[in-house]
């Protein structure tokens, strides 16, 4: 699909939809419309043009259930959707949306997730020396939890139309149809895990996410 037809379509349909005129609107609309028809360029590819994939390392086996719950938060964040890819060279996490949204989608997961590995690392590293190896891994388990769960009080649901909501599910589907679902693993269930989850909480609600606001798309999101 030639990008620089797609262009002008895009850009008449934006002059149809934001025109005050009748008679602009009209011809807009008109424009874009020969333009499809000409090049055999339908709605839905012009929708699916829109869409955008966003591919970062993971360089995890089995994701852990505060890794999945992070994911979901930037999910939510971010109106993506999310797909993690395993191979012989390693595993990646993927995020599939409108544009702009799985960049900056990704850009939070780096941030975060780096910040997250980097205070739950420092917390274990406080645990008595006393406590088992699996002990440790559970408490920083629950203290990555419930530092999610910090971030999370100040995160506002993205909120897509129904028309974005199906191109993404449509190229979910199309890219990916043998997608299989896999609970993530929960460690040190019977673990003696103590204030660790509400530690992590005190410590997440110092982070929050701040999207762009008022079309500003290629802004960076700010992270505190």
């Amino acid at each position: 699909m030639d990008k620089r037809i797609l262009r002008k379509i895009k850009q008449c349909l934006a002059l149809a939809k934001s025109a005050t005129n009748e008679n602009e609107a009209a011809a807009a609309m008109r424009s874009a419309q020969a333009l499809m028809n000409k090049h055999r360029i339908s709605a839905e590819d012009v929708g699916m043009s829109n869409i955008d994939e966003q591919r970062f390392a993971f360089g995890v086996n089995r994701i852990v259930n505060y890794q999945a719950n992070l994911l979901h938060l930037i999910k939510r964040a971010f109106g993506v959707e999310v797909v993690i890819s395993r191979s012989f060279t390693g595993s990646d996490v993927r995020f599939i949306g409108v544009t702009p949204q799985p960049e900056l989608a990704g850009y939070c997961w780096e941030v975060l997730f780096s910040k997250l590995k980097a205070e739950r690392s420092n917390y274990v590293k406080k645990q008595p020396k006393q406590c088992k190896r699996a002990t440790k891994v559970a408490r920083g388990d629950q203290f990555a939890l419930g530092w999610i769960y910090g971030v999370s009080q100040q995160v506002k649901d993205f909120a897509l139309s129904e028309s974005e909501s199906a191109l993404v599910k449509t190229y979910k589907a199309k890219h990916y149809p043998d997608l299989t679902t896999k609970d993530a693993m929960e460690r040190g269930k019977k673990a003696n895990v103590g204030d660790a989850i509400s530690d992590g909480f005190k410590a997440g609600k110092k982070h929050s996410i701040n999207r762009p606001i008022n079309g500003g798309s290629q802004q960076k999101i700010s992270m505190q």
